[in-house]
């Protein structure tokens, strides 16, 4: 992961997880270092050290667009791989996903992007691995196929730990437990928490400068006056959403990508703070 700092996170089981961060900062990197494809000093998943770990590798499965299956071979026998390589796998649930996502028997190299996309979460899902990491798994998938795959994620969540590298947040949003950024300012966190961190204000700019310790994460000149995001860290929500009633501003919640994005472009030593307590 390039220039990033030392991550300290902990992804607990049994949750579905998103990760984010821009394009070339390590999420990939990071999933392959999770499923013991890369050298993974300091991390631990399942308690062990996973680089070429058969007991950690046995449990778990990496799957995404840049998956190295075998474009020569069909899809018949691309699933030979799953039910030599994986102990707990499900023939069924193998037949059952092929034909939600309709996928035909062709070559892979044959199969459209998202056909291969699909072909990969139902790689994943009929493995039986009790850690899933799908990278940017959605990736060519039409709108009926997209949303067989939000049903298949609803339908696994709680069975297994899944790890979900991803540009859509807001449409994976009420599909996430938790979110882990990667960045400048990496930061983990419930989904809850994070919507609860961040809260749209705007009005006239007169009655946004009366304002009194808000910390400000961004600001934006409108026709119509002033918007910020205030930073509601910790617990600070309900005195904002109340100082603003009190103003007559708007406050608002916002969307998780929203959050996410305010709270990446985050640095604690550039913070303002509208007045004071």
């Amino acid at each position: 992961m390039k220039n990033t700092p030392a991550l300290n996170f902990r992804l607990e089981p049994g949750l579905t997880h998103g990760l984010v961060g821009k394009n070339g900062i390590g999420k990939t990197t990071l999933l392959r270092m999770i499923a013991g494809q890369l050298d993974s000093s300091g991390l631990s998943v399942f308690g062990q050290d996973p680089f070429d770990n058969r007991a950690v590798m046995d449990r778990t499965i990496l799957m995404g667009i840049d998956a190295p299956l075998v474009d020569s071979w069909s899809m018949k026998q691309l699933l030979t791989i799953g039910r030599t390589r994986w102990a707990t796998w499900d023939e069924a649930r193998a037949e059952e996903l092929i034909a939600r996502f309709n996928l035909p028997n062709k070559k892979y190299s044959a199969l459209s992007r998202g056909q291969k996309s699909a072909l990969g979460i139902t790689l994943a899902f009929a493995s039986g691995c009790e850690l899933v990491l799908l990278d940017e798994p959605y990736l060519g998938l039409d709108i009926s196929s997209r949303e067989e795959f939000y049903r298949v994620l609803r339908e696994e969540q709680g069975r297994r730990t899944i790890v979900i590298s991803t540009h859509h947040l807001d449409e994976l949003a009420g599909h996430l437990d938790t979110v882990l950024l990667l960045g400048e300012h990496p930061l983990s966190g419930r989904v809850d928490d994070l919507l609860d961190a961040v809260i749209e204000v705007k009005g006239p700019a007169e009655k946004m400068a009366q304002l009194k310790g808000v910390a400000i994460l961004s600001r934006e000149s409108t026709p119509l006056g002033e918007r910020i995001l205030a930073d509601a860290r910790p617990d600070r929500a309900t005195a904002i959403f109340a100082q603003a009633a009190e103003l007559g501003l708007t406050a608002s919640e916002v969307s998780l990508e929203r959050a996410i994005l305010a709270l990446e472009a985050f640095s604690p030593t550039e913070q303002e703070v509208n007045g004071s307590d």
